[in-house]
């Protein structure tokens, strides 16, 4: 059973090398390490050469070019050629439990498609959440966790496993840029059975220097995203011929999403400069018109956040109490 890894990666040799490294350190051994190189101008080329010399499981995919970011994460999809894959970023890096840990759940639930693992966030070298806290651990039939995913919970694409068979639905949507793995996920577990594993197999380092950390919306463009996933994702489900789980929830994540990003800036703002025009009507358009006004959405984002609190809680009292089952 071959697993190949790969990680996408420019001009970041220092960490990409602990980032190899890290796979290489694998407690399954049948590992195969991919390095999509977009065309780095840094000393990538140098470490790479050293790499591969001191260990045949590592290879260079080298673009002649840059051919962007998302370009680059897509390649996986023509280069997959194993039993099972994944995507690493060049700037994190893996428990060595991480493979066996997931093959160890694919072995337990043979139709699973995939088996996302625990990756909580660090920052500052201080764990401050995962994911997974709104997840229970174990199987979750296919379409069963969508409504997880719509609401933003969905795990870290890099610390999940996936069947060769999946690989034809492995795309990062260039429409939403770096918030595309969240779509990629959503879709993932609308088509196939998947396996949650609360065992900590990585972690996703907040250190500033990510792309989703330094890149900073405009309010505007948050509407689009989330008009923008809600469409993509009803258009996956026609393609496949699968249930479009999640509508009213969907709806209500685009309003929830107007109206946060109203309060932010303005609504004449995001009415202007966003897709909401052509996703409301006027009539939706006037009760969010109001209830931007009436400025009930910070009383409803506090209330959220202390459900959210109390639901994770709830979680993690139910995990502590099925292990002593």
């Amino acid at each position: 059973m071959k697993v190949q890894v790969f990680i996408p990666t420019f001009n970041r040799s220092e960490r990409l090398a602990k980032a190899v490294a890290s796979v290489l350190g694998q407690t399954f051994s049948d590992v195969e390490v991919v390095v999509l190189d977009n065309h780095s101008t840094d000393d990538t080329p140098v470490v790479m050469a050293s790499l591969m010399a001191s260990d045949h499981r590592v290879r260079l995919v080298r673009h002649a070019e840059n051919i962007g970011m998302m370009a680059n994460f897509n390649a996986i999809q023509g280069l997959a050629n194993s039993d099972f894959f994944t995507v690493l970023t060049d700037d994190d890096e893996y428990e060595p439990c991480f493979i066996e840990t997931a093959m160890q759940c694919f072995a337990g639930h043979q139709s699973a498609g995939f088996v996302a693992c625990n990756a909580p966030t660090r920052i500052d070298g201080q764990v401050v959440k995962s994911q997974l806290d709104y997840w229970r651990e174990g199987f979750y039939k296919s379409g069963s966790a969508v409504s997880k995913c719509l609401l933003g919970h969905y795990p870290l694409v890099t610390n999940c496993l996936f069947r060769a068979e999946t690989k034809g639905d492995f795309y990062f949507d260039p429409a939403l840029g770096i918030v595309s793995d969240g779509l990629l996920l959503t879709c993932m577990f609308a088509k196939y059975d998947a396996v949650i594993s609360k065992t900590v197999t990585g972690y996703w380092d907040n250190h500033g220097g990510n792309a989703s950390s330094v890149h900073r919306l405009d309010p505007a463009a948050l509407v689009d995203a989330a008009i923008t996933e809600a469409r993509l994702y009803r258009e996956f489900c026609g393609r496949n011929g699968i249930p479009v789980r999640g509508r009213l929830l969907s709806w209500f994540k685009q309003a929830l999403t107007v109206l946060v990003a109203a309060d932010k800036s303005s609504f004449e703002h995001v009415h202007s400069h966003s897709l909401m025009q052509q996703r409301f009507g006027w009539a939706s358009m006037l009760v969010l018109r109001g209830v931007h006004g009436s400025r009930l959405i910070r009383v409803f984002t506090w209330a959220l956040a202390m459900g959210r609190r109390r639901y994770t809680a709830w979680v993690a009292r139910q995990s502590v109490r099925n292990r002593h089952v």
